[in-house]
């Protein structure tokens, strides 16, 4: 847990409470486009006229003389046809301005089907859809709305949309836009863009009041074959007519059309959903694109959902045991060979879980070490390839400062080059503050005790061509390598390939920084030419959107050492709405001893670029952070963040943020923190390794964090404390992620009320997340931590009117007991449901004699647990529940 106190200048939070609805089976789905026909075109009769003394119709006008003089008589009659016999929905557009319900009755191919009411409108300006399912015959129907004797009338129709209906089951396979990246064009103040798939129906994203086209643009992190989308409305909403297109994009440039616009019918008899089928298309960007809604004055989704064939991988670091594609953690455009499980020549390390073991930190807590020359690990590529990345170790100098060496890389036997490896970011001694200050560990390897830890890092190597599935990828030691004598060896923990997509162009409203004096892979400083193009893009009035980074590697080097928070250090400082983007993470690189960014305000974009520096220690108030600040209103993906001291710092009650499709690597704190009250926040689909903190982490510092996501995330090898870790806050989330080997003094997910938030409230739900050798032993207490930690020191009634869900989650092979439960916390009832506890090195379930409270435990199920399924042994604990396996 990186810790630091601020009280510098914050934001309002702004909440909005969504109404509750409950959740209903799906039945009748509008499948097809509609066909709209307009009132005044249809057989008007009994004193029923055109007219356009109001605004708001579409057509050349609409229909009135539903008046009392009129009464008995009066009638607008359509002619629609059906391509085939079944069942369709009538939505009439109408207005009311009279302030009552008022009635016409309905006739189907000349018989009375039911009289029918219209709801009043706020003027006779608004307008308002009603809709009813009927069953027309093959061919031409007639559809009447008559003024009968027994109706009140007195009402205005403009036009009748008319849609076809079928049974239809939910799609098959993965809903690929689950808290992706979502980003709008405009929006109605409080219903921002992530209320469209934060998996939540009661809550939607609403466009700008009169301002179409509205615009919804989600990021699949990678290209997906996409051939259906799915609208969904609140259940309990009435009937609306919604005129929309898809749109498809691999580069968020150049747009094609998945499916033309058309008008579309939302029924509440049909749960209000829509589904769009068109045929598949790969494309990394999907946008929908609202043009009118009869309900509301701008575009409307609950849930706006893709399906397709996904084309990345999911890439578990348990291959034994891999969870099915998009269920557990991060989809990743990239194949995982561990090296133990490769083709090698050297020597099998491992498994181990005992701190300070190199064996102990490597996925799967075994590795490969290469000592002689000669010796290699080798694979063979399933899929064709460009990008690699080995995560690797190589043993320190006598001053901590670290070696500088190389590997040999072979493609199909033939030398291709030597890839750089050093030891100058890895290497810890000492205990916290064994330096003082706020430098945390040492690179002295005579500090006190010496035992090491974070003992890897990772190069990324672009190979000069895409190479096709079935290449032979062999890393190898040679003795012409750099300093070949004076590295003992080389241990290779894994390897990853992808492919790399072509490189992102620059948008028309970005400024290039080499516009500005900054020239690509120069070796020159680049900072004065980035600040000269930021402010380029401050200072023109809104004509520019951001600053681009083309291909290359841009250094950030001069510069004076000090903390972003406080404006006393070298980063980029971007105010509000000044966005960055890239030409693709394995394209264009900040690198150098400032290399981070502060957000000032929010309102932004971060995409498609990595963010290397220097730090070679942790030190909380100098060191450099990848991303800081406040990210409100701002999406950050596809980023690739390596040895800065955080990875993500969002704070300063940060509302509305998005992260998503990152790469987080070998950070000296937290992977991505969401401190200072943020809220309403989403991290999804992201990768982190290497954390020297907790991987993810919310932390209620002063404020609460609120309505905050973690999801779809591969959260590994954190150096220290938790994979994830939820200190206070007030109804997050955490759920489908994927955290693996635990190394030290943590857990695979830990909550509670460490780290003094001001409270712990609401709901927490922990769910469908798998753990796979998580918990470790905590060398500050002296004891064992488990894969899942309830932990509540400090509470002092901290936790109040709490409700925490843990379900439906698999724990396997966890370092010591699968589920953890410590400290007082008393008046605190914990709920844990269908978990799924495997392996576990000691008790199944364990309560620590220092527990109180209470918890439910219901048809919870574990096997092969040596010291117990289930061990409480607190007097003040309470448990109850039933359906367990113990």
């Amino acid at each position: 847990m990186f810790k630091r106190l601020k009280a510098n200048k914050f934001f309002t939070v702004v909440l909005f409470l969504s109404f509750f609805i409950s959740q209903i089976s799906l039945g009748v789905k509008v499948l097809a486009a509609s066909q709209i026909y307009e009132a005044e075109s249809a057989t008007l009769s009994g004193g029923t006229t055109k007219a356009t003394d109001h605004t708001g119709y579409t057509g050349s006008g609409f229909v009135g003389g539903y008046t009392d003089t009129n009464k008995g008589v009066a009638s607008t009659q359509f002619t629609v046809n059906a391509s085939s016999a079944g069942s369709y929905t009538l939505a009439l557009k109408y207005a009311n301005g009279t302030g009552s319900t008022k009635t016409l009755s309905l006739y189907l191919n000349g018989t009375k089907q039911k009289q029918i009411s219209l709801a009043a409108t706020s003027n006779w300006d608004t307008w308002n859809t009603e809709v009813e399912t009927v069953t027309l015959n093959s061919g031409n129907n007639t559809v009447a709305y008559k003024f009968d004797t027994t109706d009140s009338g007195n009402v205005n129709i403009d036009n009748l949309t008319v849609s076809s209906v079928t049974q239809d089951t939910p799609p098959s396979g993965t809903n690929l836009t689950l808290n992706k990246s979502i980003t709008a064009n405009n929006s109605y103040s409080g219903f921002p863009a992530n209320y469209a798939n934060d998996g939540n129906v009661s809550t939607y994203y609403e466009g700008a009041a009169n301002s179409y086209p509205n615009n919804l643009t989600v990021d699949l992190g990678s290209a997906l074959n996409v051939d259906t989308v799915v609208l969904k409305l609140p259940t309990s909403w009435g009937s609306r007519t919604q005129t929309l297109s898809i749109l498809g994009s691999t580069d968020n440039s150049s747009y094609t059309t998945l499916a033309a616009s058309a008008t579309y019918t939302f029924n509440p008899t049909s749960s209000n959903i829509v589904t769009i089928k068109f045929t598949s298309k790969s494309t990394r960007y999907v946008r929908l694109s609202f043009t009118s809604n009869s309900g509301s004055t701008g575009g409307q989704v609950s849930e706006f959902e893709a399906y397709g064939s996904n084309l990345g991988t999911t890439n578990p670091t348990d291959p034994t045991n891999p969870p099915s594609n998009g269920t557990y953690g991060a989809t990743m455009p990239y194949d995982t060979y561990e090296a133990e499980a490769s083709n090698y020549s050297g020597n099998l390390i491992g498994p181990s879980t005992t701190f300070g073991n190199i064996a102990a930190e490597a996925s799967g807590r075994k590795a490969v070490q290469l000592t002689s020359a000669g010796q290699y690990v080798q694979i063979t590529l399933s899929k064709p390839a460009k990008g690699v990345v080995v995560r690797y170790s190589i043993p320190d100098n006598s001053s901590g400062t670290g070696i500088d060496s190389a590997i040999s890389l072979y493609l199909n036997g033939t030398l291709l080059k030597d890839v750089s490896l050093t030891s100058k970011y890895i290497w810890n001694y000492g205990n916290w503050g064994s330096e003082g200050g706020q430098i945390r560990w040492s690179n002295n390897p005579t500090a006190t005790p010496t035992t090491p830890h974070k003992l890897y890092d990772e190069v990324s190597v672009t190979l000069d061509k895409e190479y096709p599935a079935g290449t032979v990828l062999k890393f190898q030691r040679n003795s012409s390598n750099l300093n070949f004598s004076s590295t003992a060896n080389v241990t290779i923990d894994l390897i990853e390939t992808e492919a790399i997509p072509s490189a992102l162009t620059q948008p028309s409203n970005y400024l290039s920084i080499t516009a500005y004096g900054a020239v690509a892979n120069d070796g020159a400083d680049d900072t004065t030419a980035i600040n000269n193009c930021i402010n380029a893009v401050k200072n023109s009035g809104g004509t520019y959107k951001g600053v681009w980074i083309p291909a290359g590697t841009f250094n950030l080097n001069n510069g004076t050492k000090g903390a972003g928070y406080d404006g006393s250090g070298t980063r980029l400082y971007l105010d509000s709405g000044v966005s960055m983007k890239g030409a693709g993470m394995w394209y264009s690189s900040l690198k150098g001893n400032f290399a981070g960014i502060y957000l000032r305000g929010g309102n932004v974009t971060l995409s498609d670029f990595m963010i290397s520096a220097n730090d070679v220690i942790r030190d909380d108030y100098n060191g450099v952070s990848g991303v800081e600040g406040n990210g409100t209103n701002s999406n950050l993906s596809n980023l690739w963040i390596e040895h800065t001291k955080v990875g993500f710092w969002l704070t300063n009650q940060t509302t509305s943020a998005t992260i998503s499709g990152c790469r987080v690597r070998d950070v000296w704190a937290d992977g991505i923190n969401l401190h200072y009250g943020t809220s309403n926040t989403v991290v999804t689909n992201n990768s982190v390794r290497g954390s020297g903190d907790d991987g993810l982490a919310m932390w209620s510092d002063t404020y609460l964090d609120t309505n905050n996501t973690f999801s779809y995330n591969t959260v590994q090898l954190p150096a220290l404390a938790n994979n994830i870790a939820i200190y206070g806050g007030k109804d997050n989330k955490v759920f489908n992620n994927l955290v693996t080997d635990t190394l030290v003094n943590g857990s695979g997910i830990s909550y509670g009320t460490n780290f003094n938030p001001p409270s712990m409230t609401g709901t927490l739900d922990v769910h469908d997340n798998k753990l796979v050798r998580c918990g470790s032993y905590h060398k500050d207490y002296g004891y064992e931590i488990g894969a899942i930690w309830a932990y509540w020191t400090g509470n002092s009634g901290k936790a109040q009117n709490l409700t925490i869900n843990v379900s439906n989650n698999i724990i396997q092979d966890s370092t010591y007991s699968g589920i953890f439960i410590e400290e007082p916390a008393p008046g605190i009832t914990v709920k844990y449901t269908s978990n799924t506890i495997n392996n576990s090195a000691t008790y199944g379930v364990y309560i620590r004699g220092s527990a109180t409270g209470s918890s439910i435990f219901n048809n919870n199920t574990v096997t092969g647990a040596p010291s117990g399924k289930f061990l409480n042994t607190s007097s003040s604990f309470t448990v109850s529940g039933t359906g367990n396996s113990w």
